[in-house]
């Protein structure tokens, strides 16, 4: 039978023991008296309304609470996120779970460790206009397709191709600067790209287009259900200061719990970050975020995080097999259990 994790040491495949969780787990969430612990965030990917409630967090005083001061900064994607946490340059980021995956399978020992999901849909999509739309992976045989170079999405196409048997050589992909993707798709010089749903939508629609002139075809339709973005943290950064990663994973599920419950306030607090956003569009860009790749039935019931494990053993499977990894990775090696807040900082139903 599968196994649901839900925040408690329910698996003993994820090696915790209460002796290894330690004292810091029963420890209270309260600020500290002394001066704040500075630590940096590593968005994944610029700052806007897909990202809001972290620095709702930050104007509500959700960080300070817990006695952190956050420094969030927007990134070209998912892979830099990663680089940047691994090299030390951050101690955590935000980075769609697939790609750190990839990292852990070619960089195991600087490999950062996902503690804990944010997104319960892995957003990945490949996106195309109604009037030439790509409506199954095999439509790509001959396309022009458009793809990224740091995107979780663009970095994991070839898994998702081989766990389809399609020959990657059949799909004319081009590397394309994500500043360029709307653009070149609009223009049709691209049938296709790869895009987060949440991120290329509403640049289209900020663009002129209407939601109705655009075809979705999510990775999850061609068999591959992971998560996506989740909090990560450094292996330094667990090994020697495991309470602020504690205290890091109940701000961050806060901030989603409550951006939730105020969406207006969470989109003003990303507005003075970028006051060239548009707050109708970034509003609803973080709706659709929460509503559909977050507040599923699973999290609804189980809270924010919650997940399967068997889903993170057949997605990692994928992944490995279809980028031909180096270097094993396994939910143990992949994620730590032992920063999940209790679920009722979670519940985002």
């Amino acid at each position: 039978m599968d196994t649901k994790y839900t925040g408690s040491t329910r698996r003993h495949a994820l090696k915790v023991s209460a002796a290894a969780a330690g004292a810091f787990l029963a420890a209270p969430y309260v600020a500290r008296a002394q001066s704040l612990d500075a630590v940096k965030l590593a968005l994944e990917f610029r700052i806007y309304g897909g990202n809001a409630p972290s620095f709702y967090a930050g104007e509500m005083g959700m960080y300070k609470d817990l006695g952190l001061a956050v420094t969030a900064d927007g990134s070209s994607g998912s892979g830099e996120a990663i680089t940047r946490v691994a090299s030390g340059a951050y101690e955590f980021g935000l980075a769609d779970a697939s790609a750190v995956v990839e990292f852990a399978g070619r960089n195991p020992d600087a490999a950062p460790k996902i503690i804990m999901p944010i997104f319960d849909v892995f957003p990945a999509v490949v996106l195309s206009l109604k009037r030439k739309p790509i409506k199954k992976l095999q439509d790509l045989v001959g396309a022009k397709l458009g793809t990224g170079t740091a995107d979780a999405g663009s970095k994991i196409l070839p898994a998702l191709l081989a766990l389809n048997k399609i020959d990657p050589k059949s799909v004319n992909r081009s590397t394309i600067d994500v500043k360029l993707r709307d653009t070149m798709l609009l223009k049709g010089d691209v049938d296709a790209v790869i895009a987060f749903d949440y991120t290329a939508i509403f640049n289209l629609m900020d663009n002129g287009l209407a939601l109705d002139d655009i075809n979705l075809l999510y990775f999850a339709d061609s068999g591959f259900n992971f998560f996506g973005n989740s909090l990560i943290a450094s292996q330094e950064m667990i090994k020697n200061k495991p309470d602020v990663v504690k205290r890091m994973a109940v701000a961050v599920a806060r901030s989603w719990v409550q951006a939730s419950k105020h969406r207006d306030a969470a989109i003003d607090a990303v507005m003075k970050r970028d006051k060239l956003l548009n707050p109708k569009i970034e509003r609803a860009r973080m709706d659709w975020v929460i509503d559909r790749l977050i507040r599923t039935e699973n999290v609804k019931k189980n809270g924010l995080g919650a997940f399967d494990m068997k889903r993170m053993e057949d997605s990692i499977a994928t992944l490995s097999s279809g980028l031909e990894l180096p270097n094993k990775v396994t939910p143990e090696t992949l994620f730590d259990g032992r920063f999940m807040p209790a679920a009722s900082e979670r519940m985002i139903g």
